[in-house]
């Protein structure tokens, strides 16, 4: 059987969050398609608005060191706990997460 479902791995990266306020920074997310497809991009005001999202399939090490990494400018990846791998997702798990439109 085919199955025409899109998986992506998920991305975060802190964004500039408001125009002319440059203190204030926001976190995207970027659902990148692991095959064909179009990536997805999530925008959260701040990092707080996105936790509880993701405390869903990170630890709470996982989710400190994630902001770590945002915090010292690079791009934050979503891995399996498990096996250090990227975490992969079906487009209605990002949604049931909050993580997706």
């Amino acid at each position: 059987m085919h199955s025409d479902t899109t998986f992506y791995s998920v991305q975060l990266r802190l964004v500039n969050g408001q125009p002319g306020k440059p203190e204030v920074w926001g976190v995207e997310l970027l659902a990148l398609p692991e095959g064909p497809g179009e990536p997805r991009l999530s925008h959260f005001e701040h990092w707080e608005a996105l936790s509880p999202c993701l405390s869903a399939v990170a630890s709470s090490f996982h989710l400190k060191a994630m902001y770590r990494t945002l915090c010292a400018g690079l791009t934050a990846p979503v891995i399996d706990r498990a096996t250090g791998s990227r975490q992969i997702f079906s487009l209605s798990q990002l949604q049931d997460l909050g993580l997706a439109n």
